[in-house]
């Protein structure tokens, strides 16, 4: 006993870090961040949501169809564990509603809102080709640059040179897909953007072309599906994408998906 208390007094800070750790009361223990390279900053444990939007709605006294149809009709943020549904109900918001909140937080592409505008996904179809005369002549042997183009001189959405920018991911999703570029405005009826490279001597490739003028942006977790893309630098007068890694599809004459916005000073 006596040489169990020698070696309690000689090594009074000896523990056991790899059995246990403690979270300070008052914070969340966030998980780490991803190996995607990217520069993701930890959840926001108060990030807002639009649950209030709903409680709202059902203390005005709305029919529940209604409601639904509110939710269907915008591009709301909801948070629904356990606890948020159950406080929902305590909150008079009907069982239907719940339903539907969990209905359209189960997505089959993402959600994006830029400066709290909802921008739908927009599909590109591909422009005129670089080299494509030489191609031909040459049989194939020198290389074509292609370029994805959208319909309209301009996007309809309006943002700001610092645009806040949240992408709702669905489920299986990775936001390391998502990344920001400006596209080229040829005229009052297209942007552009360069996708890839096709025949030549070796293999041609699709995507995003090298050159493409992609926007440093930093990745912050807002909330458990939710990250908001922010410009590094702010965003001169031009035409922006979200633009969709991976989503071209040459089979289908789909050279690439996004969702556009204009900043205009």
């Amino acid at each position: 006993m006596r040489r169990v208390l020698f070696l309690l007094a000689l090594f009074p800070a000896f523990s056991f870090p790899a059995l246990s750790q403690t979270v300070p009361a008052g914070q969340t223990a966030v998980p780490a961040p991803n190996s995607s390279g990217l520069n993701v900053r930890p959840m926001d444990a108060s990030a807002p949501n639009d649950n209030h939007r709903v409680v709202a709605m059902m203390n005005m006294g709305l029919d529940d169809s209604i409601i639904v149809a509110k939710i269907k009709a915008n591009s709301w943020t909801f948070q629904l564990s356990d606890a948020d549904m159950l406080a929902l109900r305590k909150n008079g918001v009907s069982a239907r509603v719940v339903a539907a909140m969990v209905d359209d937080s189960v997505t089959a592409v993402a959600k994006v809102t830029v400066d709290d505008q909802p921008v739908t996904l927009a599909t590109m179809g591909q422009a005129k080709s670089a080299g494509r005369f030489l191609n031909n002549i040459t049989g194939d042997l020198t290389s074509v640059k292609e370029n994805a183009f959208l319909e309209g001189g301009t996007a309809t959405t309006e943002a700001s040179p610092m645009p806040e920018i949240l992408v709702t991911l669905p489920k299986g999703d990775s936001i390391g897909n998502y990344i920001l570029v400006r596209m080229d405005r040829k005229d009052d009826t297209r942007r552009e953007l360069g996708v890839g490279t096709g025949g030549g001597i070796g293999s041609g490739r699709t995507g995003l072309s090298s050159n493409s003028p992609i926007r440093p942006i930093r990745v912050i977790l807002r909330s458990e599906n939710v990250y908001q893309l922010l410009p590094l630098n702010a965003l001169k007068a031009g035409q922006y994408m979200v633009y969709v890694v991976g989503s071209s599809d040459e089979q289908k004459n789909i050279y690439g998906k996004g969702y556009d916005f204009a900043v205009n000073r």
